[in-house]
């Protein structure tokens, strides 16, 4: 129960009298209590003269001579209080040093905290990175990454080179005023597969080079005027790339007739140059067929064209040489090879200046009718001495 101030002594209630242990009363000294019970700032505390000396404590509570034990102030017969040792370092039990202790353990699990959240990011940073990388793999085409991912090798293959291709097309149009020969260019526009030796021709050995691959007897391989091999070495006034079908054709009947890869297109031309037939249209002289074909331990025949004479001519095992004209099979005349008569009754050509060409099957009428005349070539017979017969 609370009492609330009312004024001054003499508002009618008077002053409590002290009990008999000397207490103080509890209202109607002019001051409020606080909490305690014990007067305000506003009140003087009297001075309570004890056995043992002044005490300064609430009244009602008598200390004795043992600090250790208190008992109430109603007489001697009070319930004792018993002292407790106030322990300023800590929890019960800490003992001496004990905020060190914690002080290590808590900075020994902050630690293991930092440990584990350091694996937990790395985990996630290994792990996310792996998915990037396997996404991007995914998202990427193997083959070549300017192809969209999801097309087929073989097709990728395809865009790749044809890619590569423009790269360097590009390239020999900025370098277009290092061509002294106009042609060349006309050439990489015209046909793709030129392109890479017409962006190398300015850098390149004019030389010829050897002819690695292998040849077998009745099978003609399939050859280009502007094969790195051969096509830089000068031919007619120009690169073998741009002149040089009569000789790659010659060389590919040799190839497949003989078995031999020892005469490349460049051997060919230089037995054209060395008897001065590097000349017409098609930078060979008909004339230069029969001569340069004994040179090679062939056969060359003349046949006036005709499908059906054609058609003889390939049943005797017989390659066909024919300088086709202009608009037959390419723009330009040119000398091809005839190789092969299909099931279906066409033919296979072997054309030097096109891939296109070599790549359909053909209408011996068609072939025949792009040229007057036409040269078998055979394999020359040899004699017991070896002498070649024809």
């Amino acid at each position: 129960m609370s009492y609330q101030q009312q004024g001054p002594r003499g508002d009618g209630r008077g002053s409590r009298p002290r009990s008999s242990q000397g207490g103080r009363g509890r209202g109607g000294s002019g001051s409020a209590l606080n909490g305690n019970g014990l007067s305000g700032a506003g009140s003087t505390r009297q001075r309570i003269n004890l056995s043992s000396g002044s005490y300064h404590g609430p009244t009602g509570v008598s200390r004795r001579n043992n600090p250790g034990r208190l008992r109430s102030g109603k007489g001697n017969g009070g319930y004792p209080l018993r002292s407790r040792n106030i322990n300023f370092t800590g929890r019960r039990g800490l003992g001496r040093g004990g905020v060190d202790r914690r002080i290590f353990l808590v900075g020994a699990a902050a630690l293991v905290l930092v440990i584990v959240l350091v694996l937990v990011v790395s985990s996630c940073v290994r792990g996310c990175s792996s998915d990037g990388g396997q996404q991007q793999t995914e998202s990427q085409n193997q083959v070549d990454s300017r192809v969209a991912a999801g097309v087929s090798d073989d097709l990728s293959k395809e865009f790749k080179t044809a890619l590569d291709r423009n790269d360097k097309l590009s390239q020999i149009a900025a370098n277009a005023d290092k061509y002294s020969d106009q042609q060349l260019l006309e050439l990489a526009l015209a046909q793709p597969e030129a392109i890479d030796f017409v962006a190398s021709y300015p850098d390149a050995n004019k030389s010829a080079q050897a002819y690695s691959d292998a040849a077998h007897k009745g099978t003609a391989p399939t050859l280009y005027n502007w094969d790195a091999r051969w096509g830089a070495v000068d031919y007619a006034g120009h690169a073998l790339a741009l002149t040089g079908s009569g000789p790659v054709s010659v060389s590919m009947a040799y190839m497949g007739l003989t078995g031999s890869n020892g005469k490349t297109p460049a051997d060919v031309a230089s037995l054209v140059t060395a008897d001065n037939l590097a000349t017409g249209d098609s930078s060979m002289s008909s004339n230069a067929v029969e001569k340069v074909a004994g040179n090679l331990g062939l056969v060359a025949k003349s046949y006036t064209s005709s499908r059906q004479t054609l058609l003889d001519v390939l049943d005797a095992g017989t390659y066909i040489l024919a300088e086709v004209r202009a608009g037959a099979l390419t723009d330009a005349a040119h000398w091809v090879l005839v190789t092969t008569e299909n099931e279906n009754g066409t033919v296979l050509v072997h054309d030097p200046t096109s891939p296109e060409a070599t790549a359909r099957a053909w209408d011996p009428a068609t072939i025949a009718s792009a040229c007057d005349t036409f040269y078998g070539l055979s394999q020359a017979e040899t004699t017991t001495n070896g002498d070649a017969t024809n």
